[in-house]
């Protein structure tokens, strides 16, 4: 078994067929409409997860939670997102952060819905992503906060 590299892949097939291979299995599955496309999205995430690469995995994990999230299984979008989170703080893996803090916002109360989108506008700010930034911006006007600065 080969171990991981820092950017989460395992020393083999990063740029080969294989590794992308999931993510046509994971995007396959999150542009379907019906239910079949959860399976499809597990299996790729599942297999990246045993060829131990974890690079970018917040966002594919993000992916999935909205597509659970589609077919009203709420508290699996939200583990899908908690493991994300986790998951991406460990591996130092934070470009998507910002989004799938964003996403997990939706499933807190109104004032842990705002502190989490402000802390996600400020990680969005600092990595100078504009686009999750006024993703986050636009999240806390519809709450009724004006942004800040």
């Amino acid at each position: 078994m080969r171990t991981p590299r820092r950017d989460g892949t395992a020393g083999r097939g990063r740029y080969g067929f294989a590794y992308y291979r999931e993510w046509g299995l994971i995007l396959d599955g999150w542009s379907r409409t019906d239910e079949s496309g959860i399976g499809l999205a597990r299996q790729g995430i599942a297999n990246l997860k045993t060829a131990g690469s974890f690079a970018r995995r917040p966002y594919w994990l993000s992916l999935l939670a909205d597509l659970l999230a589609r077919h009203d299984r709420t508290d699996a979008a939200q583990a899908a997102l908690d493991a994300a989170l986790i998951g991406g703080r460990e591996r130092d893996d934070l470009w998507w952060l910002p989004e799938v803090m964003r996403l997990r916002a939706a499933y807190d109360g109104e004032q842990g819905a705002i502190s989490r989108l402000r802390s996600a506008a400020e990680m969005a700010a600092a990595h100078g992503s504009v686009g999750l930034l006024r993703r986050c911006e636009h999240d806390l006007a519809s709450r009724g906060v004006l942004p800040a600065g």
